[in-house]
């Protein structure tokens, strides 16, 4: 058991294989035309919500405890979207942090733009969209690699069986052999046969496939997606009431007071969908302009080169605590 990483991870891993097969689906329908919709698209659906979380968070963690010794640092690599590259998640690192590494779940967020930067210039610009062969080769190696990006590679390439071969992944036989994949790298991961970064991206792709069923929306389901994102965002708030409550009132029991902890941050995340995702959903067709969206790649590109910048010439990695 000791490939197996935590739960929590896991999640993030099969939504990074979501994220492939959704927004790689996207990508390989697209010529150049369609790249500026798509990244005003990524830059109001996902950096709107986003920057308003970061907004908040560091405001709580200012209010609340002032300017943590890397307040500033941790700021930069969040606004430019490059946390994961250059924020070691060491205890020293994650103490000095605002809030005590309260926003250290932002490296995945900063992984998946990375993803929407590097894909369009992969499978738009690129012959690399046709080839299966080739596609299936950088795979392997961002498997192989054991980082941030096989799980994302291996929903590209999923994508890729797809638009290739239709639902295949829909016939009785091809779903006998995916949950024989499953089985089988679920247990090399499990027993350690394998080491779980090599495995987790087949697994999270895996079951990508076989949960990619046709079926009808439903308004429930909608707003249980919807929130899905402000929830990742916003989940803290959740911990941060739990302990509040609990400060105040010790006798309501820590196991209540989470319970409570989680509700409210249900409910905070349901509200920043109503007032801000939603919103910006239903409005951002009207202001559409492909200068907008020329804009929006041109930002996009120019803040990670900005976190590159910081993260190589001007702050460094922040991988020891103040004064180590």
């Amino acid at each position: 058991m000791a490939a197996i990483g935590s739960p929590g991870n896991f999640a993030v891993q099969v939504f990074f294989a979501l994220s492939g097969w959704l927004i790689g689906g996207i990508l390989l329908g697209l010529d150049r035309s369609g790249l500026p919709r798509f990244f005003y698209n990524r830059v109001t659906r996902i950096w709107l919500p986003y920057l308003a979380a970061v907004a908040l968070l560091y405001t709580v963690a200012f209010l609340k405890d002032g300017l943590a010794p890397y307040y500033f640092q941790t700021l930069a690599y969040d606004l430019t979207l490059t946390h994961n590259w250059f924020i070691v998640k060491i205890p020293e690192v994650i103490r000095a942090m605002p809030m005590q590494g309260t926003g250290a779940h932002f490296w995945s967020i900063a992984v998946e733009e990375q993803f929407y930067l590097v894909a369009p210039l992969l499978l738009v610009l690129t012959p690399l969209r046709r080839s299966l062969l080739a596609w299936g080769l950088l795979t392997a190696v961002a498997i192989a690699d054991g980082g941030f990006y096989g799980s994302i590679s291996a929903g590209v390439l999923a994508a890729m069986l797809h638009r290739r071969w239709g639902d295949w992944h829909l016939h009785p036989a091809a779903t006998a052999l995916l949950l024989a994949v499953l089985a089988a790298t679920g247990w090399a991961g499990w027993t350690g046969a394998l080491r779980y970064g090599h495995v987790v991206p087949v697994i999270a792709a895996t079951i990508v496939l076989l949960a990619a069923r046709p079926g009808h929306r439903r308004a429930a389901g909608i707003f249980a997606g919807g929130i899905s994102y402000p929830m990742y965002l916003h989940h803290w708030t959740g911990l941060f009431f739990a302990n509040v409550l609990f400060g105040l009132l010790p006798q309501f029991g820590r196991p209540l007071a989470l319970v409570a902890g989680y509700l409210f941050a249900l409910a905070f995340a349901s509200a920043a969908y109503v007032v801000i995702d939603q919103r910006v959903l239903r409005h951002r067709g009207a202001f559409y302009r492909p200068a907008l969206g020329r804009s929006a790649m041109v930002v996009a590109y120019s803040m990670m080169a900005l976190g590159i910048l910081l993260g190589t010439v001007v702050i460094g990695p922040l991988d020891s605590g103040p004064g180590q």
